[in-house]
């Protein structure tokens, strides 16, 4: 069975959408832990926080919105709930560069944040129309 135009069009724009998603609802919510973490912080000011914020978006965003795009392509027999959980703990090893900061708060947050995306806030099932397993 060949795919046309026509049947592969509105999947694949379905699947281009949720991969959006998933990158525009992962920045956003990496700038939201970044903002709380420049308010709760004493010792940054709020510029210095937004700059270390953007070089973490770079070490800890794009592994892991890679991570979920290829597990979501990857993965198409597992119930949505047990593969968000397990993606989770993966993602939370991105938070990796801030381990040596001075503080606390930021990786606590950071960590928070990516089993958050995980969990509740990354698109799963990426593609719908392959997936075997219980969809959302």
């Amino acid at each position: 069975m060949t795919m046309t135009h026509a049947t592969a069009g509105p999947g694949m724009r379905r699947a281009l959408l949720r991969v959006g998603r998933c990158v525009l609802s992962y920045v956003l919510l990496d700038m939201a832990v970044w903002i709380v973490i420049a308010l709760v912080v004493p010792d940054w000011s709020f510029l210095d926080s937004m700059r270390v914020g953007l070089l973490i978006l770079a070490f800890t965003g794009i592994p892991t919105v890679l991570l979920a795009i290829v597990a979501g392509l990857a993965h198409q027999h597992m119930e949505v709930a047990r593969f968000r959980c397990l993606l989770a703990f993966p993602m939370v090893l991105f938070a990796f560069p801030l381990i040596g900061a001075a503080m606390a708060e930021p990786l606590v947050l950071q960590v928070m944040a990516q089993v958050a995306f995980a969990v509740w806030l990354m698109p799963a099932p990426l593609v719908p129309e392959n997936w075997v397993g219980l969809p959302e």
